[in-house]
């Protein structure tokens, strides 16, 4: 298994020179200017597998896949509330039978925006709905439900709009400084 996701990360970093698209500077205006902190422990570097506009499955979406084995600790990247998780779902993979049914936690923050950390472990969340939240507070642990070709995160920052959600560019601190992350990278939690 792990020989197959292997090949389908080098396939994803080599197939189509344009795959990775990164955050124009339009996009990037819409920024809130608020910095995250990587959703994952301290000290600990994950590989960025996708990114913005990604060609597998992020095409017009401005979300982050980060590479975690199952069963990793998935933390709060910004203080808030819960609003809703879901942790039912039991399986995964790249067939279209499997959209919208990942395992989730949804966390508003003070100016509105919303984040999304999704594809958890079945039965592996520890938060609830109205649960107030901090940095590098575990809400749940990593896994590969819904649409999802390996065990991994989904990252994703919104806030509300008139046509239903727009989508935010991310910055984070990293060991290298703030930055929007880059598809195909380690990040190191500091």
């Amino acid at each position: 298994m792990k020989f197959f996701v292997v090949l389908f990360l080098a396939f994803l970093f080599t197939a189509c020179g344009k795959q990775f698209r990164f955050a124009t500077a339009e996009e990037a205006k819409a920024d809130t200017s608020y910095i995250y902190t990587l959703p994952y422990p301290k000290g600990k570097s994950k590989l960025l597998v996708q990114g913005y506009n990604s060609w597998f499955s992020h095409r017009g979406r401005l979300g982050y896949d980060f590479k975690m084995k199952q069963g990793s600790p998935v933390l709060a990247a910004r203080d808030g509330v819960v609003v809703s998780t879901e942790e039912s779902f039991t399986k995964g993979g790249v067939n279209k039978k499997y959209f919208r049914k990942s395992n989730y936690v949804m966390v508003r923050h003070s100016d509105s925006t919303m984040s999304f950390y999704g594809h958890l472990h079945h039965n592996a969340v520890v938060v609830k709905a109205g649960d107030t939240v901090h940095i590098g507070q575990l809400l749940a642990y990593s896994g590969s439900t819904g649409y999802s070709a390996f065990p991994h995160l989904h990252f994703i920052v919104w806030k509300p709009s008139a046509i239903g959600r727009k989508q935010l560019p991310a910055r984070f601190h990293t060991q290298k400084g703030i930055l929007y992350l880059r598809p195909g990278r380690w990040y190191k939690n500091q």
